[in-house]
């Protein structure tokens, strides 16, 4: 496995179609270490198919994608699960497991990846993720007894239990209030600075954008139309992106 300088995501020219629609042509970026990159757009842009690719849940079409150096497209399904050990995942409704508790939701990770852990090893390693989440007294709780705010903090939690290098966001602020989606992006930019994690978000919400981003792109068109600071795309006099961020973003 090789590894790479500073860049933990390196994407060179992807395209990927769904028959004769195609969502993402040419992107080409990279993700620095311990940097938040934000993936804005509108609905069917091809911000979670990207995640999906990055991740190899989907093979793209064409183009390369590097994962501390790694060409993920020519490893073994052996060697890409061992990349996937340090990448977290947190899908938009949280993906918990509704016959399970809050305990076992967060084990199920370690005893998958980690099998020479022991029950106490595992048990004490949820109970402080659990605490970093602020989250504690939940752990035996099943998921129907937990409000949306704190479904996203287990889920929160359930993704970085490996202690994943890399963390991939899709909309993890959706169909919460203001208030609640301010603390639970205030948790993930707290979490990657302790955890010294790299993280590329998906989102619409312009709150969860402001607090966790250090760059933004914006695809349109299957292509990254702009990219810069939040700053530069919201005050930017661009006709698409004034009415984008007026108009789909600031709804509170």
């Amino acid at each position: 496995m090789v590894m790479a300088d500073s860049r933990v995501v390196e994407i060179k020219n992807l395209t990927k179609s769904f028959e004769h629609l195609t969502v993402l042509e040419d992107i080409s970026l990279h993700v620095q270490r311990a940097e938040n990159l934000i993936v804005f757009g509108r609905s069917g842009e091809g911000k979670s198919v990207l995640l999906k690719c990055i991740i190899g849940l989907m093979a793209p079409d064409a183009g390369k994608i590097f994962i501390n150096g790694n060409d993920i497209g020519k490893l073994s399904i052996k060697e890409l699960n061992l990349v996937r050990k340090n990448i977290g995942f947190l899908f938009q409704g949280a993906a918990l497991y509704d016959s399970m508790t809050v305990r076992e939701n967060l084990a199920f990770p370690l005893k998958r990846h980690f099998p020479e852990m022991n029950e106490k090893q595992i048990d004490d390693k949820v109970k402080y993720t659990l605490e970093l989440v602020s989250l504690e007294e939940a752990i035996d709780k099943m998921p129907s007894e937990l409000s949306g705010g704190m479904k996203k903090r287990i889920g929160l939690a359930r993704s970085i239990i490996t202690d994943p290098e890399l963390m991939l966001y899709d909309e993890p602020t959706t169909g919460l209030d203001p208030i609640t989606t301010k603390e639970i992006s205030e948790l993930i930019l707290n979490l990657q600075k302790k955890l010294n994690m790299t993280s590329i978000v998906v989102t619409h919400d312009l709150i969860c954008a402001e607090i966790i981003a250090d760059r933004a792109i914006f695809l349109k068109g299957a292509k990254i139309a702009f990219e810069g600071e939040i700053k530069q795309l919201t005050v930017s006099n661009d006709p698409f992106l004034r009415n984008f961020f007026s108009h789909e973003l600031i709804k509170v």
